[in-house]
C-alpha cells in the first residue's frame, strides 16, 4: 500500500454504464473504495440497484481486487457474466450489479505528501489533554501525528434482566421487545445506533421468553442478538482499520468518509477515542475547506 513519503498515491477510475445507456466516470483518490447506495460510499448507485454497501474494491500489489460485502451476499455481482463473491478485477472486465455495468482502472495520483496535513496541528491539543488525564495511549506516534487512543467496545457485555412480572406479562414484554428489536435491526445498516439498541432489546427479549417458559423463542432472540453483535463488531473493526490507514497516509477525503460512520456508531461511548474522532473530524473539515479556498 501507499503511504510512505515518495511513494505513488494510488486511486481508481471507474466507468459506470447504466441500463439506459448513460455513462459516467468517477475518480476515487484512495486505494480502497466502497460501491453501494449509502451516502458514505465512494461510488454510489441507486438503492434499487445496490445494497447500502455492496462491494469493496481495493488495490493490492499493483492489481485491483473486490470483495462482496455481507449485506449483498444474496445479490452477488457478476464479473464478466459469472456471479462472484470476491476476486481480481482486471482492466477491461465488467462487474455487473443488477443492471449496471462497472469498469475499473488503477491510476497513479502522483506522489504521496511527506508533510503532515493541517489536522496534525489541530488534534495535537486534544491529544495532550488526553495524556494529561492519565489515559494510556497504546499506539506510538506515527510520522509526527498524535497517537490514537484505544477504541472502546461499542456493545456492552451481556447483562440483560427481565422485570419481576407474571409469566404472562413476561411473554408479552418479550414479544414487544422482539418486535422493536427487529425493526431497529432493519434500520441498523443506515443507523448504527439502532443496531446497538437492537442487541440489547434482543437480549432482554431472550431472558423474558426464557422466564415465561418459551425456550424456542428465547433461542431465536439469543441467536439474533449474537449474529448482530458479531456483524457490528466486524463493521466497527473494519471502519477503525480503514480510518487509521487514511489518517496515517493523509487521505483527508477517506478520513471524512470513515468518520461519517464511526462518529454516530460510537456516540454512546464518550471518552478519549470519541474526543479524538471529533477533533479529527474538525481538523479534516478545515483541511478540505482550506483546499477549496486555495483551489484556482
Amino acid at each position: 500500500m501507499s503511504g510512505h513519503p515518495g511513494d505513488p498515491q494510488l486511486g481508481f477510475r471507474f466507468r459506470v454504464v447504466y441500463a439506459d445507456g448513460r455513462q459516467e466516470q468517477i475518480l476515487v483518490d484512495a486505494d480502497r473504495a466502497l460501491i453501494g447506495s449509502a451516502s458514505h460510499c465512494e461510488l454510489r448507485l441507486p438503492p434499487e440497484v445496490a445494497a447500502h454497501e455492496h462491494v469493496e474494491v481495493f488495490a493490492h500489489e499493483g492489481a485491483v481486487h473486490f470483495a462482496t460485502r455481507p449485506y449483498a451476499l444474496l445479490a452477488l455481482p457478476a464479473l464478466d457474466g459469472v456471479a462472484t463473491v470476491e476476486g481480481r478485477w482486471q482492466t477491461g472486465s465488467a462487474l455487473r450489479i443488477a443492471n449496471v455495468q462497472l469498469y475499473v482502472e488503477l491510476v497513479s495520483l502522483g506522489m504521496a505528501k511527506a508533510k503532515p496535513p493541517l489536522w496534525a496541528l489541530f488534534i495535537a491539543i486534544p491529544a495532550i489533554v488526553i495524556t494529561a488525564v492519565g489515559v494510556a495511549l497504546a499506539r506510538p506516534i506515527d510520522r509526527g501525528l498524535p497517537p490514537i487512543p484505544e477504541a472502546p467496545a461499542i456493545v456492552a457485555a451481556k447483562d440483560a434482566k427481565c422485570p419481576d412480572l407474571s409469566q404472562e406479562q413476561r411473554a408479552v414484554l418479550a414479544t414487544e421487545r422482539m418486535r422493536i428489536a427487529l425493526a431497529k435491526r432493519e434500520r441498523s445498516p443506515f443507523a448504527p445506533q439502532d443496531g446497538i439498541e437492537a442487541i440489547s432489546l434482543f437480549e432482554v427479549s431472550a431472558v423474558c421468553f426464557r422466564a415465561a417458559a418459551m425456550p424456542q423463542q428465547a433461542t431465536e432472540a439469543d441467536d439474533a442478538a449474537n449474529d448482530l453483535r458479531v456483524k457490528l463488531d466486524e463493521e466497527y473493526r473494519l471502519r477503525r482499520v480503514r480510518l487509521e490507514h487514511a489518517y496515517r497516509t493523509h487521505q483527508t477525503g477517506a478520513v471524512k468518509r470513515e468518520l461519517a460512520v464511526l462518529i454516530p456508531m460510537t456516540s454512546h461511548r464518550r471518552g478519549p477515542y470519541t474526543e479524538w474522532l471529533a477533533a479529527l473530524d474538525r481538523a479534516a473539515t478545515a483541511e478540505l475547506e482550506q483546499r477549496g479556498r486555495l483551489a484556482p
